[in-house]
């Protein structure tokens, strides 16, 4: 699909580092009427040992179980989706997400912990469900944005022409790209070898709308990475 690569091409040319050691997932969103008939997701990573920086599901499962699934705007205001930043031998991070902009969703990412008390958000793993205790939003800008009308929408910033002069390409379908302010990575207590400087940070992707957004069969591209900061 022309849409992925252009997310794909530009996002290279974001606020990166020459040593950038990315983790990738791809989460194609087939309809507002809601995610029903999901994909599977592409993943993709860069690593440079021994330094290692990935991107997994909640309770630290294969990315592959991140399932934005089961969207029903007739059914409250918001959804949560579970993800794990996992690394070893890094001390900070970036965070970035891209998406078209058909949906008038808004996305904001949370940092989270495992709840021991069995409440909060809740992520259905393999085994079983496990709970997440949302803490502060992360903070981040955009890099691309521009309005139109109350919406906030993608630019051509990062983009490289694809067609002659006289034709456009549909407002929202331009990817809108955010990135987070650089996070430390928070080592994991239960290491056992602690000189590895291991750690798993877990991250809820909050989905909201408005009234105005319904069950439409509408489609929108989702791309999240994790970069070396």
């Amino acid at each position: 699909m022309k849409t992925i690569k252009r997310i794909i091409s530009r996002f290279k040319k974001l606020r990166t580092k020459d040593k950038v050691m990315a983790a990738a997932a791809l989460v194609i969103i087939p309809t507002v009427a809601w995610f029903a008939h999901q994909k599977k997701m592409a993943t993709m990573a860069k690593i440079n040992s021994p330094a290692k920086l990935s991107l997994k599901s909640g309770a630290q499962e294969d990315i592959i179980q991140f399932k934005m699934s089961g969207i029903d705007t007739t059914k409250g205001s918001t959804k949560d989706f579970v993800f794990c930043v996992e690394g070893e031998d890094i001390s900070q991070y970036n965070i970035q997400l891209a998406h078209t902009t058909n949906i008038n969703f808004t996305y904001t990412l949370y940092k989270a912990t495992p709840a021991p008390d069995n409440t909060g958000v809740v992520y259905e793993s393999e085994n079983g469900p496990v709970y997440y205790t949302l803490q502060n939003q992360l903070n981040g800008d955009f890099v691309n944005d521009s309005a139109k009308g109350s919406r906030t929408i993608g630019n051509d910033q990062y983009e490289e022409p694809s067609y002659d002069a006289g034709n456009s390409r549909q407002d929202f379908a331009e990817p809108l790209y955010w990135q987070s302010s650089q996070i430390t990575a928070e080592e994991s207590p239960y290491d056992d070898d602690p000189a590895e400087r291991s750690f798993s940070n877990y991250y809820v992707l909050r989905v909201s709308w408005g009234i105005d957004v319904v069950n439409d069969k509408e489609t929108d591209l989702i791309y999240l990475t994790a970069q070396v900061a």
